[in-house]
């Protein structure tokens, strides 16, 4: 059997086509961010309002909390300081989620950013 110019066309077309349509671009690397706020409030409190803000902005299915700190999805948010308040809360994680979560609580909560 001879290659004719048809058939060989035909078989580089398929080589090109195979090669270019099995190249899967990668999604973009998400951008980790850092925020910290100063909230003016007992440490209770604070802990409880994030979670609560946490599920409110459907940051995860599910919501691990510690007595310092609360994970929802790609990010975190980890509490410092006396029981009584003020605290400081750090926001680390994805940044679309953090921003989020941090412009949250600077509206509703006694709050300023450092």
């Amino acid at each position: 059997m001879r290659l004719t110019p048809i058939v060989a066309i035909g078989l580089l077309t398929l080589s090109v086509i195979g090669s270019v349509g099995c190249t899967k671009a990668s999604p973009p690397a998400q951008a980790i961010e850092t925020t910290a706020i100063s909230v003016d409030m007992p440490r209770v409190q604070t802990l409880q309002f994030l979670k609560q803000s946490a599920t409110t902005l459907k940051l995860s299915t599910t919501t691990t909390a510690t007595n310092d700190s609360i994970t929802a999805g790609s990010s975190t948010a980890a509490l410092s300081g006396p029981d009584a308040g003020p605290v400081t809360v750090e926001f680390k994680g994805e940044s679309a989620a953090v921003s989020k979560w941090s412009a949250m609580v600077m509206e509703k909560l006694p709050s300023k950013k450092l």
